[in-house]
């Protein structure tokens, strides 16, 4: 299955050349890359396990927006939160070829222990991207492991 979505590229402002990436229709699909083309690669494999794990899960996947509505809805965030969207700040779409997951990378219960404060911790982040816990975990573990690995 094809899919593309509009991804937003949000520079960073220090001059390290950094690029935040989100996807507008995709709360919890998010990346970062040292560089724009790292940027761009990181966005098509957030893509790819963010809709082979939705597809996988039997959950419905949203139309994608245009361009402009990515825009605006952008702007319109940070006009509601307070700032201003990062000069040179793209909208790209990004298009990729997502299939479910095959049934041996189904989610596996586990049993872990953390201390209530990252817990708390946790639980505030992944309500502010409209994901679980669970989510959450799986999020910053693969962004974690893939800065690890380089």
């Amino acid at each position: 299955m094809y899919f593309y979505f509009p991804a937003t590229l949000d520079p960073h402002e220090d001059g390290s050349g950094r690029y935040d990436v989100t996807f507008v229709d995709l709360p919890g699909c998010v990346s970062q890359g040292k560089d724009l083309g790292d940027a761009l690669r990181m966005a098509r494999e957030a893509l790819t396990l963010h809709l082979s794990s939705m597809l996988a899960d039997g959950d419905p996947i949203p139309a994608p927006s245009t361009l402009e509505d990515a825009r605006r809805a952008d702007e319109a965030e940070a006009l509601a939160e307070g700032y201003s969207l990062a000069q040179g700040t793209i909208w790209q779409h990004i298009s990729i070829e997502a299939e479910p997951r095959k049934p041996t990378d189904a989610p596996v219960r586990l049993s872990i222990s953390l201390k209530p404060s990252i817990i708390a911790k946790i639980d505030a982040l992944a309500g502010e991207m409209g994901l679980t816990r669970s989510a959450m975990i799986n999020v910053a573990t693969r962004e974690y492991i893939s800065r690890i690995q380089g």
